[in-house]
């Protein structure tokens, strides 16, 4: 079975996660692995003669590509052989299917020699395939109205967690805080902050994404809002700074200061010259000067090169208005893009959970979006599921649904 198609050979499936499945059991095969749009199957068979299938499983899985093992082959030959297929034409599989047994021992040590995981049991095949990347916002979605979080919140994350769902936290608040939510929780290492101008991996002390504002730009912000007489935070490396004055000459300048007003940090005055050593990451204009907020969005959505993440919402009881300026390239959604590409998880795996415009990037390009029934009636509109109100634990519950979705029965 040597003749097949060069081009097919050569494809790259990086768009898909590619498994190896030793035919043990052709009803596990076509219940729960054909057919799945994210998947690609390469079924491991030990001789040409298919008289031991049936009909149906000859006739569903002969469109697929299937490597022959030859137990006869030596060693090292049937190694190169193995690794021909699976790393030099790039269909190397995330994992291999193989029973745990004596007659598969050399094929077990042969595909661990060239870095592919081997798995012995069904349903972790089954979690690993159905394995879901879950973005979920904080404020208004994980967090109830009173800023806490639940006891079964924190179970719900910690059950997905066990069956290999990556629970990662994406808000618009900056780095400190995101992870100070992430632990709360025990969700996922990698976090989301500053509206996706941020990825970055708290366990390994690692920046996965980031993008800053052009500098040129935050200074004519600052200066604007030091004449409007608002506020303007400004999120830079692992801290936020609003606009402050030096007493001493009357200069413009910011100051170190923490985004949760129970945590202020004494202020560290610097000129705004300064500004153009800095790398910032997000600009947020947050007031109760309302016209005035609008009146500056106004003028920035006029711009090219900036994205305008909108937060301005009408069914908001807060005395402030807000929104946000982060560089072209930065989102939500295109964070959930780029951590779906870095940890293997196929697009139409992932899930987005939130309840306001922030969000909205997100829902559109996650496989399965949900909101929360306090979002606006405009948010629910926009996604595929609404679950109950973050003061009535509608993560958790949404959560709890997830647990139990197998597609195979392993009683």
């Amino acid at each position: 079975m040597e003749d097949y198609d060069v081009f097919n050979e050569m494809q790259n499936l990086q768009t898909k996660k590619t498994i190896v499945v030793v035919e043990d059991d052709e009803n596990f095969v076509i219940q729960n692995l054909l057919d799945l749009p994210s998947v690609e199957i390469i079924p491991i068979r030990f001789n040409y003669d298919l008289s031991g299938f049936s009909k149906d499983y000859v006739e569903k899985t002969k469109k697929l590509f299937v490597y022959y093992y030859n137990e006869d082959n030596t060693y090292q030959n049937e190694l190169l052989r193995l690794k021909k297929h699976f790393v030099h034409y790039q269909r190397r599989p995330v994992f291999a299917y193989i029973p745990n047994e004596d007659k598969y021992a050399n094929l077990i040590k042969m595909l661990t020699d060239i870095d592919i995981k081997c798995i012995f049991d069904k349903k972790q095949v089954i979690y690993d395939i159905n394995r879901k990347l879950i973005f979920i916002d904080s404020d208004g979605t994980l967090k109830k109205s009173d800023g806490t979080i639940s006891k079964r919140l924190k179970k719900s994350i910690l059950e997905n967690k066990k069956i290999g769902n990556r629970i990662i936290i994406c808000t618009s608040r900056p780095r400190y805080q995101t992870i100070g939510v992430m632990k709360e929780v025990g969700a996922d290492s990698i976090i989301v902050s500053s509206n996706g101008s941020e990825i970055y991996d708290n366990s390994n002390n690692k920046i996965i994404f980031n993008s800053f504002v052009d500098k040129d730009l935050v200074i004519k912000l600052v200066k604007y809002a030091y004449s409007k007489d608002i506020r303007l935070v400004l999120t830079m490396e692992d801290y936020d700074y609003v606009i402050g004055i030096n007493a001493s000459n009357r200069k413009i300048s910011v100051y170190n200061y923490s985004y949760n007003m129970n945590r202020v940090h004494k202020p560290i005055f610097f000129n705004i010259e300064k500004l153009t050593n800095c790398n910032i990451k997000q600009c947020m204009f947050i007031d109760g000067k309302i016209d005035e907020i609008y009146k500056i969005k106004d003028i920035l959505s006029k711009k090219d090169k900036i994205y305008i993440v909108d937060e301005i919402s009408a069914d908001s009881l807060s005395a402030e208005k807000w929104f946000s300026i982060a560089s072209l390239n930065c989102s939500k959604g295109n964070a959930l893009m780029i951590v779906s590409k870095y940890l293997n998880i196929p697009i139409e795996n992932t899930i987005a959970i939130g309840n306001d415009k922030n969000d909205i990037s997100m829902f559109e390009v996650a496989g399965l979006s949900v909101a929360v029934a306090n979002a606006s009636k405009d948010i629910k509109s926009k996604v595929d599921h609404i679950t109950l109100s973050n003061d009535a634990d509608g993560v958790a519950t949404f959560l709890e649904t997830l647990v139990d979705c197998t597609r195979y029965d392993m009683n």
